[in-house]
């Protein structure tokens, strides 16, 4: 366990985010970038319009890509961070246009962001651009382009019907001239297709099931706009939501970065704390983007931009307790904050090797379920009530009885729900955003009659 207690963030590194954030250059560059968020927000279902909203992101990407470029050359890595940065920006306020073009369909997204990134924006997604525009003369569909996302990782365009989306691959650059990589994509596509219409796959010596559970939802986002609008004001601002989350958010243009001597359940042995800056300068692809959030405009991009940080505290001690109020147990492994905060840090890889060493149990109905921290990644993260992961954790023991399986098989959940969220946009075109959430990725194995569960990661 020496690896997982180091710190991830030594305060070299938060002043270097702090720089970045305070660069001329950036804040210039995204008041400029927060008109084509706010665009984002209100484009219709147009193909002709999306398509020329596409073709300024691609135009934008493409410059900073090449200023990034020269700033590598010349060493200057200020200059690198903010550009790397603003393309990040830029792929956020992708990612929420494909989100809304997609219908807010999670599982659909999480799923299409399973592959290798599809690659680097340049000067062949004209070629893209090209086709792109017939396709939607042509059929009248909307068409994405792929590499202006993060999301989107099959193919080049991803294009949307009236009761059907299907993936293109062209042929454009040294990468795609390989044939039996174009007829792997395929067939990969092909099973992905059958896997969203049927709901089970068998892939490798796993089975898969894609699982709908009918639970209200319930979310703090009233709160967290609230702390929001508050820390604009103030500075900082501090709303214990239960007894199990409690956020702050700060404005850091008027904040000098410092937290006040009391934080959120102080004194608590057990506690989680994840923030919006963790993800300053990743890309996210099992995180609903801040883009779609129910707040206004200005909010939300502050969110991605970073002027403006949310810092949730999770009391494991208090989830505990919610879990025993449903006839649950909840077992929580001996991390301290410093250890937990530092596996939420980790990348993927990192994750995997201390995953045995940070999982939660959960025990009930005869099963156990194998949880890893970042499942609460969607209380600390998109801040859906606890009620409703306890809900579903219970649910989820439920189906797993359902379905039979055998001791020995290996199966792979994709937990969504069947309710939504329903928010009226304040934009020109007043669209309704209807949010679908994911509770998490979760793969079964059974062990002596058992089940254990591992979670996947949020982001």
């Amino acid at each position: 366990m020496k690896k997982i207690k180091k710190i991830i963030e030594p305060k070299q590194q938060k002043d270097f985010i702090a720089e970045v954030l305070a660069s001329p250059a950036y804040q210039e560059r995204c008041e400029i970038l927060f008109e084509l968020f706010r665009l984002s927000r209100e484009i219709g279902r147009n193909p002709k319009e999306i398509l020329g909203f596409q073709a300024v992101l691609a135009e934008t990407l493409i410059d900073f890509q090449t200023k990034k470029t020269e700033f590598k050359n010349e060493g200057n890595d200020i200059g690198v961070a903010v550009t790397k940065k603003l393309i990040l920006i830029l792929n956020r306020i992708a990612d929420g246009v494909v989100w809304r073009m997609l219908n807010f369909d999670r599982v659909l997204i999480q799923l299409l962001s399973e592959h290798s990134k599809t690659g680097h924006l340049d000067n062949t997604a004209y070629g893209d651009f090209t086709i792109a525009q017939q396709i939607t003369e042509k059929e009248n569909s909307i068409v994405l382009i792929n590499d202006l996302t993060s999301i989107l990782r099959y193919g080049d365009l991803t294009i949307i019907g009236n009761n059907s989306i299907s993936i293109m691959e062209n042929k454009f650059g040294n990468s795609s001239k390989n044939n039996s990589r174009s007829n792997r994509q395929r067939k990969s596509l092909e099973g992905l297709i059958n896997f969203l219409n049927t709901s089970t796959r068998i892939k490798e010596k796993r089975k898969d099931y894609i699982i709908k559970v009918d639970i209200p939802l319930k979310t703090y986002h009233a709160d967290v706009a609230s702390a929001i609008a508050n820390a604009k004001k103030a500075g900082y601002s501090r709303t214990d939501v239960s007894d199990v989350l409690a956020i702050e958010a700060i404005s850091t243009k008027k904040h000098d970065g410092y937290f006040p001597t009391g934080r959120p359940f102080d004194g608590v042995r057990f506690i989680s704390r994840l923030d919006s800056i963790s993800i300053f300068d990743k890309p996210t692809t099992r995180v609903a983007p801040y883009g779609i959030f129910p707040f206004d405009h200005r909010s939300c991009y502050e969110l991605i931009t970073g002027d403006t940080m949310l810092v949730a505290t999770i009391n494991l001690e208090n989830l505990k307790a919610l879990y025993n109020s449903f006839g649950l147990e909840f077992e929580i492994p001996e991390l301290g904050e410093q250890e937990m905060r530092a596996y939420c840090d980790f990348s993927m890889a990192e994750r995997k090797k201390f995953s045995n060493k940070t999982r939660f149990i959960v025990k009930g109905n005869g099963y156990h379920l194998s949880v890893t921290l970042d499942t609460f990644g969607i209380l600390g993260l998109e801040f859906l009530h606890e009620e409703v992961i306890v809900k579903a954790h219970q649910e989820l023991m439920k189906t797993i009885d359902n379905l039979g399986l055998s001791d020995k098989e290996l199966t792979r959940f994709y937990f969504s729900f069947k309710g939504a969220l329903v928010h009226k946009s304040r934009g020109r075109h007043n669209s309704s955003v209807c949010v679908d959430w994911l509770d998490n990725l979760v793969c079964l194995r059974h062990t002596q009659m058992r089940h254990a569960v591992e979670s996947g990661t949020t982001n």
